[in-house]
């Protein structure tokens, strides 16, 4: 080894001296008072990639390319005058990276301590330094992170948590440590679940689960628990890390969910879809265990009434009343259900009979016969409730709703508040339904329909003044089928729409050649159905066909029942304004059956009132009917309306209207329903 200006050494000093430098694990460099490097060791050659003959008599500024050798001078002075050391922490960028090191600058003395030189010490803290930041940052994001971290030791014993532990359990940090974690255990798991727990944690280093635990407030509640074992280089646990975050937020947020999908948010009975889930299940169960099983359909009478007359918030009310009073009946098995609006399910599982269904469905119909009383009103409301018996009625979900559906649509035809269960004599009478509902649409398709022309009669000039369209179907092989089989079916599938058209759109096209041919005051009556009634494109469709047919408005008058007037009275007065602002005539129909307001019946602006046949057919001079009949017809001339009596048959009938200034009649005393071509021919000999 070269070096300049050696000082003096011992034997023994130099050996040392050799032996520091070789097993040194800094970079070590030794200069002369003149700054030359004279001895380096090889940890200083292989961090900055040189050999000894690079370095030895160098000047450190030449080195390492500094841009001015003023601050090593400096720092190599002070070392000189005061025989004292320099400490620093300096970065190097070393391969384009920049590493942390420690330099330390000491004076090298003789053996008589004289300063000879400068010893330098540089010892890489790059890692040291990494480790300090990072965990710096773990511990300000363990402090403040959201989720409690505990640590413990080998013996799972407390040594610290952090801020969140304390929020979460209500315990202070120094009433913790030192402690078992199991001091928060809440008792809902037992010591097979614990020792599952450790079992996972010796074998495998870590476990996760939710946990329940105990606040120090005595609450209980669900956690989410990771639990990480440290180790040592031999692979033994040297502690334990905890994390847990609270999940109470959560399970209320699911439970919420669940009550959302579940449960009628209402009433708080389960909804339609749990009640198909348990219907699933009891059905399942009662095939395993040979059990019967029931299902109630529960639909309220008259509860449209309530809403439409006392508003929605009394009929939400009313619903929550009848829900608690259908709680307190059945057995704690049965599921009492909302599937929606005024209608309810009930399941009975385990029934010994299918009788058994009897009584609970009479039970629930006599909880609703005391009055409901609340908010001022007193309102009395009935149930109809069809029963389907599991497996005689069907196996599966589907097929006992649907059937229980068929025996609730009986009840309500049987006067609603009663129970009717399934029969097979329903299920046939649904497929007739089916298979006519699906005839009548090939009918409207393949024109099958007609038109029949009932006159109407001037009791003044005993001639036609007009006539009432009357559809009938021509079934190609059951011959003629009569309206109150079709009407309703009709009505109920919504062919009524398309039916309607083509009634309107027949009759306007034959009145529209009889009023050129013989009278043009001429005035044919059509039914209008409720749906038609309340159909948005109602007027546009009978202004499209007067204009098709060049019919004036004066010669067609729609006719419409007093009950679909009154289903929702505001509606239909706007209705019936805007026929008559197109100078559509209007009539009611079975004038007397219904529930009209006297004050509503004087704000429709109608021209026609026509009292039922049901008042005609038993009228004598004497008898109820003849008062009602009579008082129809001061009614109708008060407000200024023609009155046409329906369904006269007798000669006495005729005469009592005629002496009670009838203007108008219609029976079959004067002329049945005839088709058109014959029609026709009675009006050309009568007007």
């Amino acid at each position: 080894m070269q070096t300049l200006d050696l000082c003096e050494l011992s034997k023994v000093d130099s050996i040392l001296l050799d032996s520091v430098l070789k097993y040194s694990p800094s970079c070590a460099a030794f200069k002369n008072l003149s700054g030359q490097f004279v001895r380096v060791n090889s940890k200083f050659c292989h961090l900055f990639e040189l050999t000894e003959q690079d370095v030895i008599g160098k000047m450190e500024v030449d080195i390492f390319q500094l841009d001015t050798s003023e601050d090593v001078n400096k720092i190599d002075q002070g070392i000189v005058e005061q025989s004292d050391f320099f400490e620093k922490e300096i970065e190097v960028f070393i391969k384009e990276e920049l590493r942390s090191f420690v330099l330390i600058k000491f004076p090298w003395l003789t053996s008589q301590n004289q300063v000879c030189g400068i010893g330098c010490m540089l010892t890489e803290v790059t890692h040291v330094k990494w480790l300090e930041k990072n965990y710096g940052l773990a511990q300000k994001v363990i402090e403040n992170s959201s989720e409690a971290v505990v640590f413990t030791d080998a013996q799972g014993l407390i040594l610290d948590v952090n801020n969140a532990y304390q929020t979460i359990t209500g315990y202070q940090r120094e009433e913790l440590i030192g402690k078992n974690p199991n001091v928060l255990k809440s008792g809902r798991h037992d010591r097979n679940f614990y020792q599952a727990m450790w079992a996972q944690i010796r074998a495998q280093g870590h476990w996760s689960g939710e946990v329940w635990d105990r606040r120090k407030n005595g609450e209980i509640y669900p956690k989410w628990l990771m639990i990480n074992a440290m180790m040592d280089e031999e692979g033994n646990a040297t502690g334990y890390v905890g994390i847990f975050s609270d999940l109470s937020d959560q399970k209320k947020a699911e439970e919420k969910l669940e009550e959302l999908s579940f449960y009628d948010p209402l009433t708080h009975l389960p909804n339609r879809v749990l009640f198909h889930d348990r219907l699933s299940v009891g059905v399942s169960i009662a095939k395993r265990e040979k059990h019967l099983l029931a299902v109630l359909l529960i639909d309220l009478d008259r509860f449209k009434v309530v809403n439409d007359s006392l508003g929605h918030n009394v009929g939400d009310e009313l619903l929550e009343l009848i829900a608690q009073r259908f709680l307190t009946l059945g057995r704690e098995s049965d599921t009492v259900a909302r599937l929606g609006g005024d209608e309810f399910a009930v399941l009975l599982p385990e029934l010994s009979s299918a009788e058994d269904a009897s009584v609970v469905a009479q039970n629930f119909i006599d909880s609703l016969q005391e009055p409901f009383c609340f908010g001022g009103h007193s309102i009395n409301i009935g149930a109809s409730i069809g029963v389907s018996i599991f497996p005689s009625d069907g196996a599966d979900v589907d097929g006992l709703i649907k059937r229980a559906e068929l025996a609730l649509y009986k009840a309500k035809e049987q006067g609603r508040n009663t129970y009717q269960y399934f029969s097979q004599e329903l299920q046939d009478a649904v497929f007739e339904q089916l298979e006519m509902e699906e005839e009548m649409r090939h009918a409207i398709l393949n024109q099958q329909f007609t038109l029949y022309y009932q006159p109407k009669i001037s009791l003044a000039t005993n001639k036609i003044t007009g006539m009432e369209a009357l559809v009938r179907w021509i079934h190609p092989e059951k011959g003629l089928i009569p309206p109150d089989k079709f009407i309703p079916l009709a009505e109920e599938s919504g062919l009524i729409i398309s039916l309607g058209e083509w009634i309107l759109q027949e009759a306007c096209r034959a009145t529209a050649e009889w009023v050129k041919k013989y009278d043009d005051k001429l005035v044919v009556a059509v039914n209008l159905s409720a749906k038609q009634f309340k159909s948005e494109n109602l007027l546009r469709t009978i202004q499209n066909t007067l204009d098709t047919f060049q019919l004036d408005p004066k010669n067609i008058e729609l006719e419409i029942t007093e009950s679909c007037v009154m289903e929702n009275v505001e509606k239909a007065l706007q209705t019936m304004k805007d026929f008559r602002d197109c100078r559509l005539r209007l009539a009611i129909d079975d004038f007397g059956t219904g529930y009209s307001s006297l004050g509503y019946l004087k704000q429709f602006p109608m021209n026609t009132l026509k009292i039922d046949r049901s008042f005609i057919m038993d009228l004598t001079p004497n008898s109820d009917d003849a008062a009602i009949v009579e008082v129809v017809i001061l009614l109708a001339d008060k407000l200024g309306l023609d009155v046409v009596a329906e369904g006269v048959e007798t000669d006495a009938q005729l005469t009592f209207l005629r002496a009670q200034g009838c203007e108008y009649v219609q029976g079959y005393l004067l002329s049945r329903p005839l088709p058109a071509d014959e029609f026709e021919v009675f009006l050309r000999d009568n007007v």
